[in-house]
């Protein structure tokens, strides 16, 4: 890889910044394009000071193989708002996803009132399996709420400890399994969205905001703003999720495609460009600039899929009252699609239509 002036990358770097920016504010809901934004900030100010040269060029070609380092996530992430903004479904759920906390950064940011804050004060820790060795303590008790997301996902809060037929467990390695056990749980749960945003999600989704069904009439949800993130009004990876943010608005400006770097090899004499390119030196690969629009009822779709992962408690958490004896009931939101049986419950309908229904299904076992 040859070395280019300090110039070059320079301009790289603002060209793909650039980039993503536009692709950002192109994309149809308005909390994910202020997410694209914060982020892009965020990731590029982190290297904004860098003056190491060869280091420089090091980020940029691991970000042309799509690495997992910020800037190769970056890259990545400039491609799927790409796909997204051309109408690729799948690569705008996954979008949203991102967004509203159910992967990365942000859904860590939701969970950590739930299980790294707000311990009571007279809340004992417990002590080490071996004494006066730390590292061997197990894992702290998890709040109400994270206890009725761990039952939503019909799994255990403790693992079932091998047992040798010889000689105990060591002390040890059953902190390990517990510590193993707890990170396990703690990647799979879905994270509760604030009260605000999870009424805005069922509204965006097609639901009536009189319905007496919705998250707004019944309660249900996670915790309000301001009693669990309202210190967070300035974090680039949640802040996008206050109800009282300001958003970035729609863009309509032409889109900028993201130029090659200067710093991946040349081409393969046996590309198929390659050779088209021996005939006619001046052809070159049309780049699509315009975005497909999404209709409105492909965005409630992709609003209703993502509700699918998005866990509504009842009663609203608070800050104070976690690890209360309060009994917590994590389910879903009344737009997400259930069993034929539930739907039927929820109606209302006879018990003599009930006894049919279980009949018939019975007779298809």
């Amino acid at each position: 890889m040859a070395l280019l002036t300090p110039g070059t990358h320079q301009a790289y770097v603002r060209a793909l910044y650039k980039s993503i920016l536009a692709e950002g504010s192109r994309f149809f809901d308005d909390r994910a394009r202020t997410f694209i934004v914060n982020r892009a900030r965020k990731l590029f100010k982190e290297y904004i000071t860098c003056t190491d040269e060869a280091r420089i060029q090091n980020k940029l070609a691991e970000a042309r193989k799509a690495s997992l380092d910020k800037v190769g996530r970056s890259l990545n992430r400039l491609h799927r708002i790409e796909r997204a903004n051309q109408g690729d479904l799948k690569s705008a759920l996954k979008v949203l996803e991102a967004a509203y906390g159910r992967t990365g950064k942000t859904k860590h940011k939701l969970l950590h009132p739930f299980v790294y804050a707000n311990f009571p004060e007279d809340m004992v820790r417990p002590e080490p399996l071996v004494p006066h060795v730390p590292h061997t303590a197990p894992p702290p008790p998890l709040s109400k709420p994270v206890c009725a997301l761990v039952r939503r996902l019909k799994k255990p809060l403790e693992p079932k400890l091998p047992e040798s037929p010889y000689k105990p467990l060591h002390r040890g390695r059953q902190a390990n399994l517990l510590w193993k056990w707890r990170s396990n749980l703690l990647e799979r749960i879905e994270v509760p969205l604030p009260f605000e945003i999870g009424c805005e999600l069922e509204t965006k989704s097609g639901l009536d905001p009189l319905d007496p069904r919705g998250a707004a009439n019944t309660l249900k949800g996670g915790p309000r703003w301001d009693e669990m993130y309202g210190d967070r009004g300035q974090d680039a990876d949640i802040m996008h999720l206050c109800p009282t943010s300001v958003l970035v608005p729609l863009s309509r400006l032409q889109r900028r495609p993201a130029p090659p770097s200067p710093y991946t090899a040349g081409a393969s004499p046996y590309a198929t460009l390659s050779m088209v390119h021996l005939l006619d030196p001046s052809f070159d690969v049309p780049l699509e600039t315009t975005s497909v629009p999404v209709d409105p009822r492909t965005k409630r779709r992709l609003y209703r899929r993502l509700l699918v992962k998005v866990p509504y408690l009842s009663p609203l958490p608070t800050a104070s009252k976690l690890w209360d004896n309060t009994s917590y009931t994590a389910t879903s939101s009344c737009i997400v699609p259930t069993s034929v049986l539930n739907v039927l419950q929820d109606e209302d309908i006879s018990e003599e239509s009930l006894r049919a229904f279980e009949k018939k299904k019975r007779g298809r076992k």
